[in-house]
């Protein structure tokens, strides 16, 4: 979802940054390390305050744009995806 929103940005070298911090270029090897590593949580947190402020059709519109643009995800990122979408659903 950060990644979807903005928040998380993709420089020219395949670095994942958060507020000019690069956090590694494997996808799934930065989701791993902020559900568990200690040194990410703070990280995690603003992630999830910045999240928490932004009305859900935001999101939701977001999400769609995401989807129709990421043509990079795996099949695993396209559930969580879909998921997402349907959990930031305006008619839900």
């Amino acid at each position: 979802m950060p990644i979807a929103l903005g928040l998380l940005s993709h420089d020219f070298q395949g670095d994942y940054q958060f507020n000019g911090r690069s956090i590694g270029k494997n996808r799934e090897q930065i989701t791993l390390a902020l559900a568990t590593e200690f040194s990410f949580q703070e990280l995690y947190g603003d992630l999830e305050e910045r999240i928490k402020k932004l009305e859900r059709d935001f999101i939701y519109h977001k999400l769609q744009e995401f989807g129709t643009s990421a043509s990079y995800l795996n099949p695993y990122e396209v559930k969580l995806l879909d998921h997402l979408l349907s959990d930031y659903n305006p008619l839900n």
